[in-house]
């Protein structure tokens, strides 16, 4: 130990170059001596672990923010005196962040943002260095290290250092090494300083009252060596060690009243860092794609803007997409979400989806394509694009660029979780467990009462008053099926569109329902109750049952004494279903069990336990497994619900034949998403196959063939209608091949390279546009002599 141990140490901190840390471990005679390197881990084929993690920079850099969250409430346990792993420890993040810090349910939403600003004054990222090759710093206030036992914890790999310790989110050890392959430079150097907080420090190692430092560094493959390998400075095995009061966090040429002072804890440095298309403000960008991957962390953080850059927001409290959407419900989601499914078991594993619906062009600082985010403890460890709420089998179309979902999977079993999430916290296996819980979001999305009351709003909104006259439309139609027979097959036939939008409820009008925190009662719905029989048949796996309640609609879903949902069936816990409860109504989705089979009779209690009263609701129904239907209907059975007893509502059929055709313009492509001038003709689906077309009136190729029509003196609307009515008929041609296909498919998983039938639409027909025209007049004007 020395003083050129501080000089040094404080050096490299304030470097902002790889190249000023490699002369400065040059001068002090550190870089070239191999012998004075240890392998990280301890382990020479450490590439093999840390080479193979997180597959983009920002998912890396959340895996140092989770390391501090855990430093820093790993402090709280025990300064208390409180042994990590013992059963006095907190058994959850959310019994931590309650004990420790008054945090409710895991909500930072709950202690306001003045208290949020101060409790992130424990954990930082700091951004310093250039404005292409940042240096990206992650400190914390937390537990910190002795630099004994440094190798063992901060630099270590594969040791169960969390695995036992309930209330903490790191439990893989990679140390965060995710984010050394994304250190730029030629070495991929990254700065560890650790101090160990004096309360809890060990009276019998000599190196508590230190800091202890390193440099991480990658050694590249040579003949001898096959694989990179990555080493850090420790002379003689031993981490340098310095003592100092505390240490001011790099502040490259901004005010240094400003930067931050740590007396204790951990300080990474990750030099020029290569945090690809996230390079701006550190406070902006950046902070949405943190916020995302932590939708709610254990701890807020406090962001840094050291760079020079001109703006207004040098420094931000992250406290999580959650927190953020809560606070900004009212601008920037629509009313009445998010609407919460708090019950949902899939194969027996238990889960939570919360559903935000964007109001239109609001989402864009949220999120960029993701459409539902898996979260385990607050993190995020998959991700389904939004591309997912336009397949066929969902059916949201008019709202896919809206819709965000949260599927909260922390009460998963410990090996539903081995087996459902890879290490690296960005994908997941897609095994027989992934394939469940995507069809059962299918089906609750799919059903949602409140999403489709909104797509039906946002259709209206594009289409009503816009629609095209369709008695052309219908002509050719006609004529294709009198001339044609073995075309008819391809197109909707039969009754005329009376009302392109789904009808409203017809029947007297319902008072708006008023409920109570604790029900009076929670029953099934007479059509259901034993002595019923309710029948199924063996292809239909999927059913429903209804009950009547006077709960209110967050019933099971509020943070305080929530209602207790538990379904049984014959004499095991049901494994497959969700429950809704909306205006008094709560919709029971359920799969029959995979051995089920025809004459089964399963009998089915539901029990609804409130601390409130003394006996719980109990609910009794039985299903009777009955011969597969082969009316032709889908095995699926995606029945519409039952709309209640005695309730007097009914609803009208849709009866839709003709496609609705709307026009779009180039001053209306911002309306519509996916239009410019190379786009020939979007769709969009709703129910029963029903779709709206809109067309590219100002398309590109029809522009340059107007322009010669024009030039001929011909009537402008001719081509125009060729062009639109021919774009119809071969989307209508290819949405009946693909929409099959999609139904035949219905139980495959959801590949994000494969296209929806409206995206085999959108990019056929942007493909054809150049030749549609000149095909249609050329063909149409060949003779015998010519063929």
């Amino acid at each position: 130990m020395s003083a050129n141990n501080r000089k040094l140490c404080l050096g490299l901190l304030s470097a902002e170059s790889e190249k000023s840390v490699i002369q400065l471990l040059k001068y002090c005679g550190y870089w070239d001596d191999d012998s004075l390197w240890r392998n990280y881990g301890d382990i020479e084929n450490n590439w093999s672990q840390i080479g193979g993690q997180q597959d983009n920079p920002a998912g890396a850099m959340v895996e140092k923010l989770v390391n501090s969250i855990d430093a820093v409430l790993m402090r709280e346990c025990l300064k208390r005196g409180i042994p990590v792993e013992g059963p006095d420890a907190p058994q959850s993040i959310k019994e931590a962040q309650k004990e420790f810090f008054g945090i409710r349910n895991g909500n930072l939403a709950n202690i306001g943002a003045a208290n949020r600003s101060q409790l992130a004054r424990n954990i930082g990222l700091v951004a310093t260095g250039g404005k292409n090759n940042p240096n990206y710093t992650v400190f914390d206030r937390g537990e910190g290290q002795t630099p004994r036992n440094m190798p063992d914890t901060l630099l270590s790999l594969s040791k169960s250092n969390k695995l036992r310790i309930p209330f903490v989110q790191g439990k893989f050890n990679m140390g965060g090494t995710g984010a050394l392959p994304y250190c730029g430079g030629e070495h991929n150097m990254q700065l560890v300083i650790s101090r160990r907080y004096p309360r809890i420090a060990e009276s019998n190692d000599p190196t508590a009252p230190y800091w202890g430092f390193t440099i991480v560094r990658r050694q590249y493959p040579t003949q001898e060596v096959r694989n990179s390998i990555f080493t850090y400075l420790a002379p003689d095995n031993k981490i340098l060690t310095f003592n100092s009061a505390e240490l001011r966090l790099p502040h490259g040429h901004q005010d240094i009243s400003r930067a931050p002072r740590i007396e204790w804890g951990t300080i990474i440095k990750m030099f020029e860092y290569e945090m690809t298309g996230l390079k701006s403000l550190v406070t902006r960008r950046l902070y949405n794609v943190i916020s995302l991957a932590l939708p709610q962390p254990g701890l807020p953080v406090r962001f840094y803007e050291f760079r020079d850059f001109r703006g207004d927001n040098p420094e931000s409290t992250m406290s999580g997409l959650h927190v953020r959407l809560e606070e900004d419900k009212s601008k920037n989601v629509e009313v009445g979400f998010p609407k919460t499914h708090p019950v949902i078991r899939v194969l027996g594993e238990p889960m939570r989806l919360a559903i935000y619906v964007f109001k239109k062009g609001r989402d864009e600082s949220y999120r960029r394509n993701e459409g539902i985010i898996f979260t385990i403890n607050g993190q995020t460890h998959h991700v389904i694009t939004k591309r997912f709420f336009s397949r066929h089998s969902v059916r949201m179309s008019y709202i896919a660029d809206s819709i965000l979902g949260i599927v909260d999977a922390t009460n998963i079993s410990s090996r539903a979780r081995e087996n459902l999430f890879m290490n690296s916290r960005d994908r997941m296996r897609r095994g027989e467990l992934y394939s469940a819980i995507e069809r059962k979001l299918e089906e609750i999305i799919r059903n949602d009462a409140a999403l489709k009351e909104l797509r039906e709003q946002r259709r209206r909104e594009a289409i009503e008053g816009k629609l095209s006259d369709s008695k052309p439309l219908k002509e050719v139609l006609n004529n294709i099926i009198k001339n044609s027979p073995s075309l008819a097959a391809l197109f909707i036939t039969g009754k005329d569109l009376s009302n392109p939008f789904k009808p409203k409820r017809v029947g007297p009008k319902k008072d708006e329902f008023i409920g109570k925190r604790h029900p009076e009662f929670f029953r099934l719905f007479k059509k259901y109750r034993k002595p019923r029989l309710n029948e199924r048949p063996i292809n239909r796996r999927q059913f429903r049952v209804q009950f009547e309640t006077d709960a209110v609609d967050d019933y099971f879903d509020r943070e305080i004494d929530p209602g207790i949902f538990e379904l049984r069936c014959d004499d095991s816990e049901a494994r497959d279903y969700s429950l809704n409860l909306r205006d008094g109504v709560a919709t029971l989705n359920i799969g029959m069990p995979h051995n089920t089979k025809v004459g089964d009779r399963l009998t089915y209690f539901a029990r609804v336990i409130d601390e409130f009263r003394f006996e719980p609701f109990v609910n009794e129904f039985e299903i009777a497994v009955t011969e597969a239907d082969t009316s032709g209907s889908k095995g699926g059975g995606n029945q519409k619900p039952p709309a209640g007893d005695g309730d007097g509502d009914r609803e009208k059929p849709d009866s839709m034949a003709m496609p609705q055709v709307v026009e779009v313009f180039e001053s209306e492509w911002d309306e519509h998403d996916g239009f410019n001038r190379d786009t020939a003709l979007v769709v969009k689906g709703t129910e029963d196959n029903v779709y709206d077309f809109f067309i590219n009136m100002d398309n590109l190729h029809l522009k340059w063939e107007l322009k010669e029509w024009l030039a001929q003196n011909q009537e402008p609307r001719l081509l125009q209608d060729r062009f639109k009515y021919a774009m119809v008929l071969m989307s209508m041609a290819i949405l009946k091949e693909t929409t099959e296909e999609a139904s035949k498919e219905a139980d495959t998983l959801f590949d994000e390279n494969d296209l929806a039938p409206a995206e085999y639409v959108a990019k056929f027909t942007s493909i054809v546009a150049p030749v549609i025209l000149p095909m249609i007049q050329t063909l149409g004007d060949l003779g015998s002599e010519e063929l």
